[in-house]
């Protein structure tokens, strides 16, 4: 079995954001101002023995490739940005690349969205956008291929393993995954293993999808689906808060949160019934807590205070993993370092290293 934590490199200042969000903005700027909402709310979360980090020291990084490989985390999967050629955050992968001393197997995860202040409420108003073409594809390909050499690279019966946040804001995604396979056969790989994530705003089936070339489905949790945002109400109460929250940092008085709050064992038991009605080429993903107040003032609280809990379900789902072809056997987990959304394995001052041995209790056969 492979476990995959998916990982993020934005604990760096770049200079789009410091444009964007101020001089030296990092993702740490969110977690430091986050605010404890109701009794028991734990926020804000404060990172424990690694601290408020800089991904461009390689010491950080080897101390996080310590410390996963010590508690049964296989790979870290790093977000990718890439815009046409443009790429953002990339400092802490070339980094990686260039630093033979880590250890650490890895993939990457495409993550191709339009960038835009969705944090400040404003999620039409684009910083940087993603658009197509059969030359960036091309471009994109190539590129990767570069990557994919790298002998840390995880790879699946020959195959370089990569993933595809949204598969489906891809106009002509089958060129593209033909583009990449040429590519990575020419370098001397099988083919590239391609997965994509499963989302809402993915409604493209199985069976289109094998026949652009991809086979693989990573079941991403917790997933938007779930969770009761999109009713004409909740709109209008969200456009009604946005509103409320603009004018009142115009003239400086109080914000206004809302918040829905899940529990976290109803949000397992699904995903459970779920992972149980699919095939062996859907993958599930675990998450220890989730909690994205620090982003978002129209907040979604899974909390867990129970590191049991989450040892319980990488357990039920790593049995459900066991029954398949060990190459078909991939855990995935949200996430290594999702500190602005409150899924993350790496410690914090409270919970300290709890999370990390409930999921090496939770692998274990």
């Amino acid at each position: 079995m492979k476990t995959i934590a998916f990982y993020l490199p934005q604990f760096h200042p770049i200079p789009e954001n410091d444009k964007w969000w101020g001089k030296g903005f990092t993702e740490w700027h969110n977690v430091r101002k986050a605010k404890s909402l109701f009794k028991g709310h734990r926020q804000p979360q404060v990172p424990g023995e690694l601290g408020y980090y800089d991904l461009r020291n390689d010491e950080t990084r080897h101390k996080q490739a310590e410390l996963a490989q010590k508690y049964g985390i296989d790979a870290f999967c790093y977000y990718h940005y890439w815009f046409n050629g443009k790429q953002l955050l990339e400092t802490p992968i070339t980094q990686m690349l260039a630093d033979s001393d880590c250890n650490m197997p890895f993939c990457l995860c495409w993550a191709n969205e339009n960038w835009s202040r969705a944090w400040d409420g404003k999620d039409r108003e684009i910083m940087m956008e993603q658009t197509y073409s059969l030359e960036d594809h091309q471009a994109h390909s190539e590129h990767l291929c570069k990557i994919f050499t790298d002998r840390r690279y995880l790879k699946s019966e020959g195959k370089p393993v990569f993933i595809i946040y949204r598969i489906g804001k891809i106009p002509d995604a089958e060129r593209f995954i033909h583009i990449l396979n040429e590519a990575a056969i020419k370098a001397g790989f099988n083919g590239v293993r391609v997965f994509a994530v499963r989302y809402p705003s993915c409604n493209i089936s199985d069976e289109t999808l094998a026949t652009w070339g991809i086979n693989d489905i990573v079941d991403f949790e917790p997933n938007a689906k779930d969770i009761p945002r999109n009713s004409i109400i909740g709109k209008a109460f969200r456009l009604g808060q946005r509103a409320w929250n603009s004018f009142a940092k115009k003239w400086k008085g109080p914000e206004f949160y809302s918040i829905l709050k899940i529990d976290y064992k109803s949000v397992v038991q699904k995903a459970l019934r779920l992972y149980e009605s699919q095939n062996d080429r859907h993958y599930p993903t675990v998450f220890p807590n989730w909690d994205n107040s620090p982003r978002r003032k129209a907040a979604v609280i899974i909390q867990n205070d129970s590191p049991d809990d989450f040892a319980q379900w990488v357990h039920s789902a790593a049995d459900i993993l066991r029954k398949r072809p060990e190459e078909d056997q991939f855990l995935f987990i949200n996430a290594w370092n999702e500190w602005a959304e409150g899924a993350h394995l790496e410690p914090d001052q409270e919970m300290g290293r709890s999370f990390l041995e409930a999921f090496k209790k939770g692998i274990e056969p």
